[in-house]
């Protein structure tokens, strides 16, 4: 696998979860990675653990759901590293909630940050990828809601199936300057999120064995999983993969249905 001593990714939502997975595992590939997070405090401190590690990165706020703070992380990027070989749109919130008591407030907040957000941080790392002459990578981290999905999660399904139909366009459009786009599309994941979920439940174990059971592999996703899939579509090695939706989900989306009666 390809290690490198200056390539610069940036990583949107690297503060906890997938996000910080990835951005540890690019680190210790020896990749500058820009922390594109929201809030300052995860920012920073995985920014330290890092840089304590020997590695190098940089924690930049952003806000996906606000275009100037795109603009001004790309503008300081630029200026500072002079060039972005990689984007990893991981940013996103996760919100469930019944069809019939959604409000637009609802539609709007998961919108802006998981569908228009992943819009605008293409966008902008695109041109400056094109100006700079970098034949470059994006990778969307979407979900397999893009594919199969739940009750209650219409908001949540559409902007992932848009993040989806995106890429494909994306990967068309910016093929001519030699920048590919991809989707990983991660199940359940072991994550921070993950854990305290399964904490509110009273019968947290038994949950627990029974969402492993639907896997083939007989195991959920871990941040790792999904960082390695991440560095190798953004390097060479996969120079002829875009416009793939790649799901990374334990066999979860290959079953039909589940049943203990038959």
């Amino acid at each position: 696998m390809h290690t490198t001593n200056d390539k610069v990714v940036v990583i949107t939502g690297a503060g906890k979860g997938i996000g910080r997975g990835i951005a540890e595992y690019f680190a210790k590939k020896q990749w500058i990675v820009i922390l594109a997070t929201r809030t300052d405090r995860e920012g920073l401190l995985v920014q330290d653990a890092i840089n304590k590690q020997g590695y190098r990165s940089c924690f930049i706020q952003t806000d996906v759901s606000d275009e100037k703070s795109i603009q001004n992380m790309v503008n300081y990027v630029i200026e500072k590293y002079g060039k972005i070989d990689a984007l990893v749109n991981n940013a996103g919130i996760t919100r469930f909630k019944p069809l019939l008591e959604c409000t637009i407030d609802d539609w709007n907040e998961l919108i802006n940050i998981d569908l228009r957000g992943v819009f605008l941080c293409s966008k902008y790392v695109a041109q400056a990828m094109v100006t700079t002459k970098i034949a470059g990578s994006i990778i969307n981290i979407s979900s397999n809601h893009a594919f199969r999905t739940l009750p209650n999660t219409e908001i949540y399904a559409a902007a992932k199936g848009g993040v989806n139909a995106m890429t494909r366009s994306m990967a068309i459009s910016l093929g001519q300057y030699g920048i590919r786009v991809n989707a990983i599309c991660p199940g359940f994941t072991d994550t921070p999120h993950y854990q305290s979920w399964l904490a509110e439940k009273n019968d947290a174990q038994t949950i627990d064995e029974e969402i492993k059971a639907l896997h083939a592999v007989g195991e959920i996703t871990t941040p790792k999983d999904i960082a390695q899939l991440a560095f190798y579509l953004a390097g060479d090695e996969s120079q002829k993969i875009t416009g793939s939706e790649i799901l990374i989900d334990g066999g979860l989306t290959a079953r039909l249905y589940n049943s203990s009666k038959f």
